[in-house]
């Protein structure tokens, strides 16, 4: 189960699925609510509703999945596997957000206050959405990315619920913390710098596998990440 991050949708997996198929394996990219092609209001949507919408999915699946996380993804996986831990196999963070219990995605991410990624954020005047500056986008997700994958994301992008960021996360040794783990930092990332994502690894000990790419992965080298999400399926 591909799970994206902010103001994106399932569609940033579209290169990976196929190729997860051809070697065999069942795969979902949901839209988390209020993105993608979900049509439920952005300002509406809690951090709950993800992990309702995701444990309804994993509760159909009969066997326990391999559960990705892209960037503040790694709150709602997070969150899941406190949920829902006899469904996931492996937990795995893609240059994603890596909370401690208690905490909510902005503290993790407050951990490196100047990076581009906060100071690019722009809320909506409501304050229940925020989407990102145009300008910043090209540096800050796509670096690597060819033009015109950077184009199609550009265009499909959506408001994202900010409660997602403020909400905090519960987690336990018991539930969330017997759950393997594994950790995918990229280390030309300018929206979740390495050295954040270290920070996080540190704080929160996984296995850690290393791309040498920016913070879409998926678009930029995505049969390098398909053979290293093969490695922790089987492993």
């Amino acid at each position: 189960m591909l799970v994206h991050g902010a103001c994106t949708g399932g569609w940033i997996w579209e290169k990976v699925v196929p190729l997860l198929q051809a070697k065999g394996h069942r795969t979902c990219a949901p839209d988390l609510p209020g993105l993608g092609n979900d049509r439920t209001p952005p300002a509406m949507v809690t951090l709950a509703d993800n992990v309702e919408k995701l444990s309804r999915l994993l509760d159909k699946m009969e066997e326990p999945v391999v559960l990705v996380g892209h960037s503040l993804g790694g709150i709602t996986i997070s969150a899941l596997a406190e949920a829902r831990r006899r469904k996931i196999k492996a937990l795995v963070y893609l240059c994603a957000l890596l909370p401690t219990s208690g905490k909510t995605g902005k503290d993790m991410s407050s951990l490196e206050p100047d990076t581009m990624f906060r100071l690019s954020r722009e809320v909506s005047p409501d304050g229940l959405t925020y989407t990102f500056s145009r300008d910043k986008l090209p540096v800050l997700f796509y670096a690597d990315v060819s033009p015109e994958d950077r184009y199609r994301a550009m265009q499909r992008l959506r408001p994202q619920p900010i409660s997602i960021s403020t909400t905090p996360v519960t987690l336990t040794e018991e539930r969330f913390g017997s759950v393997s783990r594994w950790y995918i930092e990229c280390t030309l990332d300018k929206a979740v710098r390495l050295k954040l994502q270290r920070l996080m690894v540190k704080m929160t000990p996984c296995k850690v596998i290393t791309m040498e790419c920016g913070h879409s992965p998926f678009f930029s080298n995505p049969e390098e990440l398909v053979e290293h999400l093969e490695t922790i399926a089987g492993a």
